[in-house]
């Protein structure tokens, strides 16, 4: 029992950042196809800060979305940057005609005409020391990763990984909480239990210190795989693109989720 309880706990951080990132698109969706373009605007500029490694499907539509709706509070250069935007992530991109508006297709086109890709910073390979732009981002993560050894959640919190680093932080807070109290109430338990003369108080006694040692142990432990978790997560998910590929893939067109992993060596 208690392992398919640790199990379900585990199952629930994994899954947490992408609810949160289903939860925000349905949101989104939903104030788009109100005609809410306002915001819309306002939920996919939190959506789009707060998550850095939206799969490309998703950040595309977010970015369609955008555009639609400045263009149609006449903002036409804010859906010409939303445009560049899904060209920065898919070059060969196309607008369905279907979905989108000749006028809005025009601009699209107009943007792609003059679209030039961003070209790749090349490395001095010459050099032997690193950029300080590498340094300082090694040192944010070595700060990271030592402050998620004092507690779990608060490293994901420093890089960022703000949906998942909330929730791993506040159930450490609580489980280290109650954790704290437990022991201090089973020690006193004990002690009460031990002093106990009187032979009609002594099975209650050993009751209360006997289910206070159990829920103690229980927190120790969901405590120690939380903590487990939380320094394998940063370790796995907090590397660059190249060597980490995205874990998670949305098909706007069949509102589906796919899960894969991919790493490089």
């Amino acid at each position: 029992m208690k392992q398919k309880f640790y199990l379900i706990i585990l199952s629930i951080f994994a899954c947490s950042s992408l609810f949160a990132q289903v939860i925000s698109y349905e949101a989104l969706k939903k104030e788009f196809n109100s005609f809410e373009y306002e915001k819309v605007i306002q939920i996919s500029d939190s959506l789009l800060k707060s998550d850095k490694n939206l799969p490309d499907s998703l950040a595309i539509d977010i970015y369609l979305m955008r555009a639609v709706s400045y263009y149609s509070i006449a903002r036409e250069d804010s859906a010409a940057k939303n445009f560049e935007e899904i060209l920065n992530i898919n070059p060969n991109y196309s607008p369905d005609p279907l979905i989108i508006s000749p006028k809005l297709i025009s601009l699209f086109d107009q943007v792609k005409l003059n679209y030039r890709p961003k070209q790749p910073v090349q490395s001095d390979s010459t050099s032997a020391k690193p950029t300080e732009a590498l340094k300082e981002k090694a040192q944010s993560q070595n700060f990271a990763r030592l402050k998620n050894l004092i507690l779990p959640g608060w490293g994901h919190l420093s890089r960022e990984f703000s949906a998942k680093g909330a929730v791993i932080t506040s159930v450490s807070l609580l489980n280290l909480a109650g954790m704290i109290y437990f022991i201090y109430d089973t020690n006193q338990k004990e002690k009460s239990y031990l002093n106990e003369t009187n032979k009609i108080l002594i099975p209650s006694r050993y009751n209360d210190y006997n289910n206070a040692y159990k829920i103690r142990n229980a927190l120790i432990i969901s405590y120690a795989a939380l903590w487990i978790y939380s320094q394998v997560d940063m370790l796995i998910f907090d590397k660059d693109e190249e060597t980490f590929g995205k874990t998670v893939s949305y098909d706007v067109n069949t509102n589906t989720v796919f899960f894969g992993i991919s790493l490089g060596f």
